[in-house]
Order: C-alpha cells, then structure tokens, then sequence
C-alpha cells in the first residue's frame, strides 16, 4: 500500500481548477452544494440513459426480460422490447450513438446483447459465460473503440479477467488482453483528451490495482496497487488524474476520496463512512459520491446502515448530503449516481432502501444545487 502523501501544490490546484471552470469564483468553492430531490420512484429499476435523453429501466412487478422505456425525462415508462431467447436485462450501456450494450442471463450463463433500435430487438453478440458486468462502467468508449472488463462473482481466488474490444460499436469482439492476479474486473474509465484508457481491479489487498494504458489497451502501465487503488468507478479531471471515492470495507484500510495523478501520485481528501460504488462528475460542474454500506466489512462505525451520497463544489470539499436506511440487514444498500439526463437532473439508483419498491429497488432524480 503506498503512504498517505501531502498534496502538491499543482495537483491540487488540478483538482479545484475542475469544478471552477463553471462556477464565478474560487469562494464558491468553500460554500456548500446540495442534492433537491424532485422526483421520487418506487416502481422501476433505472437502467441508463441515451445522450438523446432516452431513458430505460425494469419495471419491479414484471418480469426482467421486459425493457421500459421514457422519453420524458425518466417520469413515466412504456414497454419497449425484451431480451432475446427469454433472458434477463442486468445491466446496461447506451453508446454515444445511442447503440444499446446489456449483460443478459439465460440458463445461469450470461451474454452481452446489443440493440441498434432503442431496445425493440436484440442481438447476442458475445458470450461471457460465468463472466457478466458490474456496472454499466464496466464498457468504456475511447477512440472510436468500445471496451469491455469482465466481472466474475464465481471465486473469491485469482481469476483470468478479460478486456474485449470491438471497433463496430459492439457488433463482434475480440480478446484485446487478458489480467491476471485479480479477482474482479471492477469497471474502466476512458480520458479522450490523454487518449488514456484506465482499469480497476479488486478485490483484497494484493488483488486491488488501478492500471492505464495509453496504446489502446495493447499495453498496460500499473500506477498504484493494494487498497489505495480498491475503486469501482472514478472521474477522469482535465490533467488526467482520477477522482474517485473508494470501496474499502477492511482494515487496516479505511476509504476516502482520493485523487490519483498518472505518475502515482495519491492524495486523500476526504474519509468516508463506507465503501463507494460511484463517483460521478457534474456537467454544469461539480461532483457525486455514492457511499454503500454492506453487510460485511470491519472498516465501518458500527452503528451505521445507511447509504450516503456525497457532494463537492470542486473535488476537494465534500459533504454528507443524503442518507438512506438501510432495508435488509444482509444485503448492500446502495445509493449511486451513474447517469444525468439532459436537464441537468441527476438519476440516483437505490437499492435495498426503506420505504422504495420490492428489495428497496428505485430511483431519484436529483438537481444539484450551487450556492
């Protein structure tokens, strides 16, 4: 594990400089944000959003072969197609052409599927077997090359993880490099402006990496290992660095939310109650951290079961802004925010929540409030 270091002057100059691009001033940066929560629903799991503001989801009381779609700004939902071959959506991706990417389940094996007309039809275009998709990070765009991290969940030991690409937005994929000495493939984060591409990987100590790459994943550089590099989704600043909230729940490591230079350069801002699954940049400015809490672990307070969502100005003030009680004890509660619709409106997915749908399943849309 690399030791806790002071920040340097620059880089933490990189990091407030993000957030202050789109606000008047750098005292701004000192006042608090909030999270309004204006819209509140109970009866789908959001999926993802296209860049057009097309919304999909499940719908909790059908079955998860049905796709839902909204085009008004994810407040109401019509049936839009199914899985192909009686499968189940898990989890998806929008491209930027608004090509649809999903992990679908069938006979205990998953698939990727791809949609070219909004989620009507489908295609299997990959089979990944015991292997499936996290979150919708685990598929990252760079280049005009689409990437995918395999997630498995079938061994807590070493496993093969493997990086796909497909240069024809999904349509056939080929092994571009294949990890060892992990164990999750825990999601990619792409930096078009560094041509960079980065990987996350888990799960203990010696499992844990962050790797980039700069020759379109054909060759990898490790920037930091052990638990200062246990991340499941990190923003990417304009110097290239890493924001990025982290999913420690084991001493002796307690998480934080760092920022990560290419170089190796690790900074911690601010302590967290728990492990995070999302870290989310604002594109008015500003940023989103959603903290879990989950059954296990011994880096908690032990009086805790909530999520939290966390809010900063400028990447280095954070504050507690939202928390919601957890529904069962044995499972994670999870508060996330992976995805914005065009309004501005961010989409916060809950799960295992009190007083949500069935298993504590919804979502918010939230507005991020500036002084």
């Amino acid at each position: 594990m690399l030791p806790r270091v002071r920040a340097p002057a620059a880089l933490l100059l990189s990091c407030l400089l993000l957030s202050t691009l789109l606000l008047s001033s750098g005292a701004l940066a000192q006042q608090a944000p909030g999270l309004e929560v204006v819209h509140t629903n109970t009866t789908h799991r959001f999926l993802a959003v296209a860049p057009s503001g097309t919304a999909y989801a499940l719908k909790l009381d059908d079955s998860s072969r049905n796709l839902y779609v909204s085009t008004d700004g994810a407040r109401t939902w019509s049936y839009k197609g199914r899985t192909p071959l009686g499968g189940s959506f898990h989890v998806v991706t929008v491209l930027a052409d608004g090509t649809l990417l999903a992990d679908t389940e069938r006979s205990g094996a998953h698939y990727l599927a791809r949609s070219s007309d909004g989620g009507a039809t489908w295609t299997e275009v990959l089979s990944l077997g015991n292997y499936r998709l996290l979150t919708s990070r685990n598929i990252a765009e760079l280049d005009g090359t689409v990437y995918l991290l395999e997630y498995q969940a079938f061994t807590a030991q070493n496993a093969p993880i493997r990086l796909y690409a497909s240069g024809n937005r999904g349509r056939t994929w080929r092994v571009k490099q294949t990890f060892e000495g992990h164990r999750h493939g825990h999601g990619l984060a792409a930096d078009p402006a560094h041509h960079a591409l980065w990987a996350f990987f888990g799960d203990n100590i010696q499992q844990s990496a962050i790797l980039r790459s700069t020759q379109a994943g054909s060759a990898w550089k490790r920037v930091i290992s052990g638990q200062n590099g246990l991340v499941v989704t990190s923003a990417v600043l304009p110097d290239g660095s890493l924001l990025y909230a982290q999913d420690i729940n084991w001493l002796p490591g307690r998480p934080y939310i760092v920022q990560l230079a290419p170089d190796g350069t690790y900074v911690q801002l601010e302590a967290l109650s728990g492990a995070a699954y999302s870290t989310y940049a604002v594109r008015a400015g500003g940023f989103v951290a959603g903290i879990a809490r989950e059954p296990l672990g011994d880096a908690y307070d032990p009086a805790e079961t909530q999520a939290h969502v966390w809010a900063s100005l400028d990447g280095v003030e954070w504050l507690d802004v939202l928390q919601y009680p957890r529904l069962d004890p044995n499972e994670n509660v999870r508060a996330d925010v992976y995805d914005e619709l065009p309004s501005g409106l961010l989409v916060l997915q809950l799960q295992n929540v009190q007083g949500f749908g069935p298993g504590g399943w919804g979502y918010q849309l939230v507005r991020f409030v500036r002084p």
